[in-house]
């Protein structure tokens, strides 16, 4: 097994735990992950991160282009929606709430939603990908 071929397995493994990794903590709610969100993002990312792997073991190299590069697009649609979402929620609630006296406790909530180490997770496998497939071929 060569690098560009290790790295793309590592990268493929990595992006499929990484879907179930939390990306989002919420108050109450608890962790997140990929999977949790309610859309098919996750499982996406699963079935990409499969034919990834199917491909890295077909040594189908060129075709990780694709795929890593459909990964960091879902995943980055994912994240800017994320941002936009947690945007909206704080100023409806700052409009909603005010003047009410439980304010202060909403607002409170609303700061402690974080983002989670699985987004590392994830862009961490999707570059591993990219790199395999920009990486020049070994001899065997």
């Amino acid at each position: 097994m060569n690098k560009k071929q290790l790295f793309g397995i590592i990268g493929s493994v990595i992006l499929f735990f990484g879907v179930f990794a939390p990306i989002v903590s919420v108050p109450v709610l608890g962790n997140l992950n990929y999977f949790q969100n309610g859309k098919g993002d996750g499982l996406i990312i699963l079935i990409l991160s499969v034919l990834s792997l199917i491909l890295v073991l077909a040594k189908k190299y060129k075709g990780l282009w694709f795929t890593g590069g459909l990964i960091i697009a879902v995943m980055a649609f994912t994240f800017v929606n994320l941002q936009i979402k947690i945007s909206d929620m704080k100023m409806q609630m700052e409009n909603d709430l005010a003047g009410n006296p439980f304010h202060g406790f909403a607002s409170m909530l609303i700061q402690s939603v974080q983002i989670q180490w699985g987004w590392a997770l994830l862009i961490v496998g999707a570059v591993l990908l990219i790199v395999s497939a920009a990486m020049k071929d070994e001899k065997d």
